[in-house]
């Protein structure tokens, strides 16, 4: 848990190392690059991964190698857990979930009259083109500046007299010539008064998997994605439940794989982000991308009461020494906390470390004021009232200790509240 007292994100004295980005009706603060720690952070992390995950692979592999007599489904239809549906293919059966389809909502959708859609979802916007080729529907999604295609087939677009090859296509054999193609950075007008243009009809994904067997679909219904999935009966019945060996113990994955996904998303290289929802009154900090990454909530924000106080934040560092009693020393940290008030208490959002130039971070204080809404004279007012020679403040000097003599920090008589945020393992911001 974060006491009021704790910046979620603390920006270094590192000039244009931060962004802005207005993502319409959320606003997204980020790193721009990883700073050195991080990146060392992320190669241990990294080898830590590897012994798990080989071990995990070695378990995989050898219980493959064993005598492994598959439990077969004998039973007639589709077994327990699952329902029979004749709505996936027409006059097809396959077997589905009893809950239905699953169910993915956005936050907006918008047209564009140039045939590209914008979708926003938990503070990540999404941008794709269309387009219809023959039978088929064509999306582009818009990655790294290229559109990324792939190809589903509209359900009103299959006849009475189809065929299991007109859904188990080529990959990228109806894809138009912009497929691959840089995306125009001309600007798009986009209206959320128009639905999808393939809204309330099922496409049938067709570049990947095997019809016969296995059928994946997905429905456009308002501001709601839905995505089916359907297996045939014969698939079901013939299909391996578990392997029986007496080989490598299988339940060891159950320890060796989270491991291995523990360190991996420790050693996950995107970089750290604040998704500001002014509209929705919270605070969201997770990873920069599309992929899902661990991620925390601060509900009941009110943004109108956004204050940004002169502090300087004293922080502990501490060394460890085998041969005898550890040091500890202290340093001052003076700088700009953004402070949002809630209903639990408040919360720093950032806190930015200027080292006592208070110009040092101007530019990205008055972008992130602009979108959140807050006038830039509350940045301003400081500029005024400082000295017009105002010296920055150094780091402190490490001072041998033992590990009981410990300088608290002190306040100071700069404006807003004075902070403190302890570092026991070492000389890294959060």
């Amino acid at each position: 848990m974060f006491s009021a007292d704790e910046p979620l994100f603390w920006v270094e004295r590192k000039a244009h190392g931060y962004s802005v980005v207005n993502e319409g009706p959320v606003v997204r603060f980020q790193e721009n690059r990883l700073s050195g720690p991080r990146k060392i952070a992320i190669i241990v992390f990294l080898l830590f991964a590897v012994l798990p995950t080989v071990f995990s692979i070695v378990i995989i592999a050898d219980a493959f190698e064993q005598e492994a007599v598959p439990i077969l489904n004998d039973g007639v239809g589709c077994g327990e857990g699952w329902i029979e549906s004749g709505d996936l293919l027409p006059g097809k059966l396959y077997c589905v979930s009893p809950t239905g389809p699953g169910v993915f909502p956005l936050d907006s959708l918008e047209v564009s009259d140039d045939q590209h859609i914008r979708e926003t979802s938990e503070g990540d916007v999404y941008e794709y083109r269309w387009e219809a080729v023959e039978d088929y529907l064509v999306f582009g999604s818009i990655l790294d500046g290229e559109y990324e295609c792939m190809t589903f087939l509209p359900q009103d677009n299959l006849d009475d007299e189809w065929t299991y090859a007109d859904l188990s296509i080529r990959v990228g054999q109806y894809n138009p010539d912009w497929c691959g193609s840089a995306v125009d950075d001309s600007t798009r007008n986009y209206s959320a008064d128009e639905p999808h243009p393939y809204d309330g009809i099922w496409l049938y994904d067709v570049e990947y998997g095997d019809p016969m067997n296995r059928l994946t679909m997905l429905k456009f219904d308002e501001l709601n994605v839905l995505i089916q999935d359907g297996e045939s009966e014969a698939y079901m019945q013939g299909g391996v439940d578990f392997y029986e060996t007496e080989g490598a113990p299988l339940g060891l994955l159950c320890i060796t794989l989270p491991i291995s996904l523990l360190f991996l998303a420790g050693a996950d290289p995107r970089k750290r982000a604040l998704y500001f929802h002014v509209g929705a009154g919270k605070v969201v900090r997770r990873r920069v991308g599309r992929w899902p990454s661990f991620q925390t909530t601060w509900a009941d924000v009110d943004f109108s009461s956004a204050s940004l106080n002169r502090t300087v934040r004293i922080q502990e560092h501490v060394e460890h020494d085998e041969n005898g009693p550890g040091r500890r020393w202290t340093t001052q940290h003076p700088g700009f906390d953004l402070r949002l008030s809630r209903k639990n208490g408040p919360i720093i959002p950032v806190f930015f470390d200027d080292g006592g130039d208070l110009r040092l971070h101007e530019s990205i204080i008055l972008a992130l004021l602009k979108e959140l809404n807050v006038g830039e004279e509350r940045f301003r007012s400081h500029l005024e009232e400082a000295p017009k020679n105002q010296p920055a403040i150094e780091e402190a000097s490490p001072a041998q200790m033992n590990d009981e003599e410990v300088t608290a920090p002190a306040e100071t008589p700069l404006e807003g509240a004075s902070g403190s945020f302890w570092n026991i393992e070492g000389d890294k911001n959060p």
